[in-house]
């Protein structure tokens, strides 16, 4: 190949990586955080804990009608959530996602509404009583469809070594039937070890969303514990960038003779790019266990970028 050849390829291949390029739309988002975090059996632990991240995103459409995205988020010193997605008006949105929900379960795992933190959360290592527990979101995959008449389907799959995690939802916004009305279904399979189904209720009306949730969690093996949750909350809007919450979650776990029990409550206030967030909750008889129980409070001041 002659150097005239060598020069002409070179400048169509550097011209047509240009026209994509400007034709992607790109963007970086970053944030900042720092938390102070008390739990009650914790002792010389540092309640202070900080945590930052950029998000690098890409999007752009194709010529048969479809749009493509592509995000990942450098969280602290290593890659965390990422996410390929192509998409159209008639047929959804098919993804590949990590650390992040594809479809299915994940998408209705806790819809009930809360300000800053769920009322399980933070009191101990488990959270009890949740459809999407153990369902694995590495290289999952997924479709959710377009919203047909106010319903939206949805399934998830991720391949496992053993068996694979499969689960499927149907959420519907009866807006139509009650404005501010939405419900919901879904059920889950961890491989040959475990499944699950959930049922969710929300309404939402001026500032007021209150949301109840029932999930059934059935483990497989004998020497596994099944789980039986009831959850409900309420979140009201005091302004555009006040926000407060209280929730309660009961969840019966095997043969135990106590139910867990949590309940929390929880704020946010934002003001421009800077967030505060508190919350209190409580758990007791973690696991099942009577008498065990946690306190756990903490704050978060929030930047965006």
């Amino acid at each position: 190949m002659n150097k005239l050849t060598k020069v002409g390829l070179t400048a169509l291949a550097s011209t047509l990586i240009v026209s994509s390029a400007n034709a992607a739309d790109w963007s970086i988002a970053g944030g900042a955080s720092i938390s102070y975090t008390n739990i009650s059996n914790t002792s010389g632990a540092n309640a202070f804990s900080f945590g930052d991240s950029l998000t690098f995103s890409a999007s752009g459409d194709l010529d048969n009608g479809m749009a493509i995205s592509t995000s990942m988020e450098l969280d602290g010193n290593s890659m965390d959530d990422r996410k390929i997605a192509l998409s159209s008006d008639d047929m959804g949105t098919i993804s590949i996602t990590s650390s992040l929900t594809a479809g299915g379960i994940g998408r209705i795992g806790d819809k009930v509404p809360n300000a800053a933190e769920e009322v399980y959360d933070i009191t101990d290592s488990t959270d009890y009583g949740l459809a999407s527990q153990n369902i694995s979101s590495t290289n999952q995959l997924g479709w959710v469809s377009p919203a047909y008449n106010g319903l939206t389907v949805s399934v998830g799959y991720t391949a496992l070594d053993a068996a694979a995690d499969s689960s499927w939802t149907l959420e519907y916004d009866a807006s139509s039937l009650m404005d501010g009305l939405a419900v919901g279904y879904g059920q889950a399979e961890n491989g040959s070890t475990s499944e699950a189904e959930t049922l969710y209720v929300t309404y939402a009306v001026g500032g007021l969303s209150i949301g109840y949730q029932d999930t059934t969690y059935d483990v497989s093996a004998a020497s596994g514990s099944d789980e039986d949750a009831t959850h409900i909350g309420a979140s009201f809007a005091v302004n555009d960038d006040l926000s407060i919450s209280v929730g309660r979650q009961d969840v019966s776990i095997g043969t135990n003779a106590s139910d867990e029990e949590n309940q929390g409550v929880s704020a946010s206030y934002t003001m421009g790019s800077m967030s505060f967030t508190a919350f209190a909750n409580k758990a007791s008889n973690v696991g099942g266990s009577a008498g065990t129980d946690t306190e756990a409070k903490g704050v978060t001041v929030s930047f965006s970028f």
